[in-house]
Parts: C-alpha cells; structure tokens; sequence
C-alpha cells in the first residue's frame, strides 16, 4: 500500500481536533497536558514547512518519560479515572509527533473520539453534551481534511465544506443514535476505576459543627431538582431530611459516637439499623414525587419523611427514616418516593434509639445543664417544658445571622445560649436537642434542606445549598417523633419565604457571589428557562434507566415480549435505512462533479452560447485551438484557462489559487 502523507492543511485540522478534544479536561486535569499538545502540534506543522526534523526515536523516548514523570509529580493516584485519563491524553498529544501517514492521523482522531466519550464520566451538563456535538463534528471534519490531497476551494471555503460535511454525517446517524439510545438493553457497568472525585464532596456533611451550614448556605450550587405528581405541599411543609445526627461531643454533632466512611454506614444500616414497617403508623395524605440528585460524592439522599415508598434505585432506610444510596452519587440519580408527613413514627422507641436520643458528654456547658433542670422541675409535664424553651427562644433577644459569633472550643452550647444569643440553624437545633437531653426527653438533630425555589418554566423544585438547614426531631409518649423546628421560633420567614427573605436586613445572602446571576432580576426568567432545559436533560436523558425504559416499552407496545420488541426495532431500522436511501440519493444517484469540471462545463457553455459548441469527444487542446480561431481577441485567455484546466486534471497536486485563476480567466471572457 503507498504511503499517503498527511498535507499541512491536514496537519491544520489535526491541531484545531487536538486542541477542542483536551480544552474541557482543563477543567479536572494537570493544565500543563494543554501546551503539551501545543507543543506537539506545532512541531508537527514545524516539521511540515521544513523548519525541523522528524524527532528521532531516543527523543521521542526522552518526551514519553518526562510526561510520565510529570503526572507522577502531579499528584494523581494510580491507578484511578484521572491518571488514565491524563496517561491517554499524553499519548493523544504525543502521537500527533509521528502523524505524518494518514493513517498516523486516523490513530489520533479515533483516539480524539473516545476521549469525547471520556469526559462525560466527569461532566454530564447540557452544556457538556453541546460541546461534545460539537468536537464531533470538528474530529469528523478533521477525519475529511487529512483524507484530502489537494484544496478544491480557498481554505474558508474548505473549513465550511468539511464542517457541512461533518454535520451532514453525523445528522444522518441521529436517527440510528436515539434508536440504540430507547431500545438498547440498560446494563450495569462491568467495570471502574476509582476516582479522585470521590474525595472531592459537597453538600450537607455527616457531622455539624456551629457555622458549617452557615458556610454552605453561602453556595447557589444545586443540590436537587423535585417534580410532584400531584399537589405541590407548602413551603413551610417542605424539610427534606438527608442525616440524623445523635452523638455530641461537647462541639460537633455527628452520626454515631465513632467515624464510619460511607459503605461501613452501609453495613450498619443493613445489619442493626434498619427500617422496619411496624415503625410507622401510615396517616395523612400521600405526597408523590421525582427527584433527580446532583452528584455530591455522598450517598445520602434527601426525601420527605417519612419515605415509605422508594423506585427507580437501589437505596437503604435507616430507623431514624434517612434513606441513602448503595455508593456515593458520583452522577446524577433519578428517584420516585411517596411520602406521607402526617404518619406517625416510633410511638414505641426502642431502648437503643432512647439511649441515642439522651446522650450528652459526662461534662460540659454547666450553665445550660442546670437551666434545663430548673425549668424541667417547675414544667407540669414534657410539652410544658418545650413549649417554655421555644418561648425562651422567641422572648429573648436572639437573633437569626449568616454571620454568627465565634464560640470557642469549650462550653458552646453555654456560649451561644447566654453570651452570643446570634446563630443560624445549627445553633438553634443543637442548643434545643441540648436543652431537651439534659432535661431527660430524647431529642434528636436532622439536617438536610428546607424549602426550594418554584420553577414556573418546568414546574419543579429546585433546591440549591443554600437551602441547607437544620432541624429537630422530640419523641413524645403516645405520639412518637415530633418535628420541630426552632428557627421557626426565631425568623418564621425562613421556612415560610426561604433564606433571602430571612437574612434580607443584614444583606448576608450569597454575599461571596458577587457575579450571581440570581443578583440581576431581569435576567432570572432566562435564567429560569435555562434550569427547566437542565432539568429535562437530567430526567429524561441521564436519568433514563431500566425502569423508564420499560415503562416507555409498555406505552409503546403494551405487552412487553422478545418478539414485539424486535419486530418494532427493525421496522424503525427499515424505516432508517430507507431515509437514508432518500437522502443519499441512492434511486437515482448523483455523481459529484470537481470543481474544475463544474469551471470547464461553464467555459463550454459561455462558448456554445457564441456559436462554438465542443463536440463530443473532443480533447480540451482540440476545443481551445477551435475556439481560439473563432474569437481571436480572447486566444489568450481561451489557452491559459485550458492550460489551468488540463493541470487540474492531469497534475492535481496544486493549492487553491489554481481554482482561483480558473475562475479569473473565465470572468475575463467577453464577447
């Protein structure tokens, strides 16, 4: 097979395919990998224009091992997503260096494809799915350009015929894509890598310290997105529990006494923490719901409680009715939950659940241990107590801040209850649940989110970080788990009209986002639309599992069988084939014409229409002489335009100014 050597413009494609395939990697890879690919492109070019040699064998060793040297110093774990990311995209630069056979160029752009598919393991925006169209469309315009031997056209010309074509190729395969994307069978991944990113969490965190979920609150990053089947519940009705936290070290309130990472938790649920049905007394209207969970790096998810039915993933419920995915959310998840607020919960605590609910440190915050006290001796029972702490609450100069005061390490509760008396959330829950142990009633502390903001556009909730908040759970005789919230007490507003209008005096809210859209009112209807586009990408795009596909099957065929589902995907790919048939032309197929057959079957006819017609047969230099003794005064341009032709024809290694001339010369012609 003779060698095909890659031409400069070729080598021009590669550069512009090589640079708009790693520019998105930035994002999650060592920024350096990006002059490295500069770096072996130009050389390339170098090497093209004559201005370098082909790197010889021991150089090309000598950049390999630097590279290597180099991922190894940025800190990237082997093995894991990211070093074999970066390891892949060092070879996809590096192989630009000996891209000089096209078939070098074909091993570079097929790379180029698969590490399209590669990024969506890190981003899978609506925006990322844009941009990767988009580099498909350049990596197949490249595909084009390294095939071609010589420039039909000016090189603008050239960009836009290879674009068209590109788009052309990859519109065609749309039909054959959403096919395979409705009816391919929905598999679990056979294999993984582990990820950097799964140290990289964010969100409602396991442990709560006063001013962490102050701190989040000043993020407007999503956390999750609701559709309700039915009636919308109210504002103030809307907690969205993810943890419970029980044990208190006199700082932080965490989840259990010791530190478990995320699939120890697992295990503990499955073996001694798990939900059982005789907990809850099922009352109250249902509320039927979709989530859709942004990735987090976390397992936990965040539901009305209590959840009593769960679809669409493969999730655990706790006894404290948290429910949690089997492995932290590395994508986004898709959920379906019933919930039912009003059910009662526990009217029959377990000793072990008391046991949690009742633990404080043997020492510590004395003023607060002795205040409890005396007010529980002088209350006439549990809820005369709670309903004096809330007052207290109510009554006393608190006030509710996204800047709260520091506490110190000793005594917090003590220092927030008597001193500061200024806190968000945590500092609320957790002095209350404080106040209530000490006073012998179990209480509890959950934290999750509250609230949300309406999209009209889609008709969803959306729920972003800053909607975190804290809460409290009391269990009382004869009706089991109560939900209350002392913040409530404090700023109503919050829960009634979200953390904007909570904090509105002070002007805390997202105060370190200084360039938020959420800051320009007319632009929140755009910003809106944009949301609701997200939105639909996430549910029906990433979220379309095994259950939507099989609930889309139903609709469509009724009877789920083998044989009906076969005989529908190959009427649709008949269907397909005879669209392309259609489009390509293939009943009445259309021969593409050079371009400078397409100039020389102009000049023919400019001169048919003077009375010199070419007849069939006759060679270029035969019609020249004939019509050159017809019209003496353009011989001149007649022979040059003939000569320029037959070069193009015969010798077609030439640039675009050939073409150009063509189209001078005959412009010329006047009669």
């Amino acid at each position: 097979m003779p060698k095909q050597p890659v031409t400069y413009v070729g080598m021009l494609w590669l550069l512009a395919a090589s640079v708009v395939v790693m520019l998105p990697f930035a994002l999650h890879l060592p920024l350096w990998l990006i002059p490295v690919v500069l770096f072996a492109a130009g050389w390339r070019l170098w090497v093209l224009a004559g201005g370098a040699s082909q790197p010889q064998t021991w150089v090309k060793a000598v950049l390999a091992a630097t590279g290597i040297g180099g991922l190894w110093l940025s800190g990237l774990q082997f093995p894991s997503l990211e070093a074999m990311s970066a390891l892949l995209l060092l070879g996809f630069a590096f192989k630009s260096l000996e891209a000089i056979q096209r078939r070098d160029a074909l091993v570079v752009i097929f790379s180029g494809y698969f590490l399209v598919a590669l990024h969506f393991l890190y981003a899978q925006t609506l925006l990322a799915g844009g941009y990767g169209v988009f580099s498909l469309v350049v990596l197949t315009g490249a595909l084009i350009g390294t095939q071609q031997s010589v420039a039909e056209f000016s090189t603008w010309q050239q960009v836009r015929f290879n674009l068209r074509l590109a788009g052309t190729m990859l519109l065609l395969c749309l039909p054959l894509m959403l096919v395979l994307f409705v009816f391919a069978p929905r598999l679990a991944p056979l294999w993984s890598l582990p990820t950097l990113s799964n140290q990289a969490k964010t969100g409602v965190s396991d442990q709560m310290t006063p001013g962490d979920i102050a701190q989040l609150s000043q993020s407007s990053e999503l956390a999750f997105r609701v559709t309700f089947k039915g009636e919308r519940p109210e504002q103030k009705q809307l907690y969205w529990r993810g943890l419970v936290l029980n044990h208190f070290d006199g700082q932080a309130w965490k989840q259990f006494s010791q530190t478990y990472d995320p699939l120890q938790i697992n295990d503990v649920v499955r073996k001694e923490f798990a939900l059982h049905s005789d907990q809850v007394q099922q009352q109250g209207t249902a509320v039927a719901y979709d989530v859709v969970y942004e990735k987090t790096g976390q397992p936990w998810l965040f539901t009305l409680t209590p959840a009593l039915s769960l679809g669409g993933a493969d999730v655990l419920q706790a006894a404290d009715y948290r429910v949690m995915a089997t492995q932290p959310l590395q994508a986004p998840l898709l959920l379906s939950a019933v919930s039912y607020p009003q059910s009662a919960r526990d009217l029959n605590l377990v000793p072990w659940l008391r046991d949690l609910a009742l633990q404080l440190p043997d020492s510590g915050d004395t003023r607060s241990r002795e205040l409890a006290q005396r007010w529980r001796a002088t209350a006439a029972n549990e809820q005369a107590y709670i309903d004096k702490v809330l007052a207290h609450f109510r009554e006393q100069q608190f006030h509710y801040t996204l800047r709260p005061p520091l506490l110190g390490e000793k005594d917090t509760i003590d220092a927030f209850l008597f001193d500061a008396q200024r806190g968000f959330c945590a500092h609320y829950a957790g002095s209350f649940v404080f106040l209530m142990r000490a006073a012998g009633i179990p209480a509890r502390v959950v934290v999750g989110y509250q609230g949300g903001e309406w999209n009209t556009k889609g008709s969803y909730l959306s729920v972003h970080q800053y909607d975190a908040h804290a809460w409290t759970e009391v269990w009382q005789a004869g009706k089991g788990w109560v939900q209350i919230d002392p913040t409530a007490v404090i700023a109503p507003e919050r829960v009634e009209q979200g953390l904007a209008a909570a904090v509105q005096a002070e002007g805390s809210f997202l105060e370190n986002e200084h360039f938020s859209l959420r800051n320009v009112t007319w632009l929140n209807g755009v910003r809106g639309q944009w949301d609701a586009l997200q939105y639909g990408w996430q549910r029906w795009v990433l979220g379309y599992d095994g259950a939507t596909q099989l609930a889309l099957l139903q609709q469509l065929l009724g009877e789920i069988s083998w044989w009906r589902v076969g005989a529908f995907v190959g009427f649709l790919m008949l269907a397909i084939t005879l669209g392309w048939g259609l489009l390509l032309g293939l009943a009445r197929r259309k021969v593409h014409e050079a371009r400078e057959h397409q100039l020389y079957r102009l000049f023919c006819s400019a001169l048919a229409k003077r009375g010199t017609v070419r007849a069939t047969g006759q060679t270029p230099g035969d019609f020249a002489q004939q019509a050159a003794n017809a019209f003496p005064a353009q011989a001149a341009v007649i022979a040059e335009f003939t000569r320029v032709y037959e070069t193009l024809c015969y010798a077609p290694q030439v640039d675009a100014g050939a073409y150009r001339q063509l189209q001078h010369l005959l412009r010329q012609l006047r009669f």
